[in-house]
């Protein structure tokens, strides 16, 4: 049980990790991008539409790692 409740936690706080570094980074980029090329918001949106796809993967490939995990956790 506390096991799994560690896991959990720690699961929790990679997804967000997960979802924010990409998105922030490339918006910080993309602002910075439109402002230099006087493209607003341009550059900003395919950027963060880049860090949306990039979010799921990530996502997905994290979701398979939990699920395996969770196996693990539960045959011991």
């Amino acid at each position: 049980m506390k096991k799994s409740l560690v896991f959990a936690l720690s699961f929790l706080g990679t997804v967000g990790f997960a979802t924010a570094t990409p998105a922030v980074t490339l918006g910080l980029l993309g602002r910075y991008l439109d402002r230099h090329f006087g493209t607003s918001p341009k550059i900003f949106i395919a950027l963060m539409l880049i860090a949306l796809g990039l979010s799921l993967v990530i996502l997905a490939r994290l979701a398979k790692r939990a699920s395996e995990g969770l196996k693990n956790i539960n045959n011991k």
